[in-house]
């Protein structure tokens, strides 16, 4: 079930990125976390920063631009 989630939900994100292209792409690894592991946020929003802190840069940029 888990796995059929994931796929739909891939083609979905990647239809609507087709369409409409984000100018900035944040894909922090949460490869490691399973679909309905709440009691593991901790680890997913850890990554979550180290992802924003390596596109720190970037974001700035964007944000001066608008």
């Amino acid at each position: 079930m888990a796995s059929s989630i994931n796929f739909m939900q891939d083609r979905i994100t990647h239809s609507r990125m087709a369409g409409d292209p984000p100018e900035v792409t944040l894909s922090p690894q949460l490869s490691q976390l399973g679909l309905l592991e709440f009691d593991k946020a901790t680890i997913a929003i850890e990554e979550g920063r180290v992802c924003v802190r390596q596109m720190r840069s970037v974001l700035e940029q964007l944000l001066q631009d608008l």
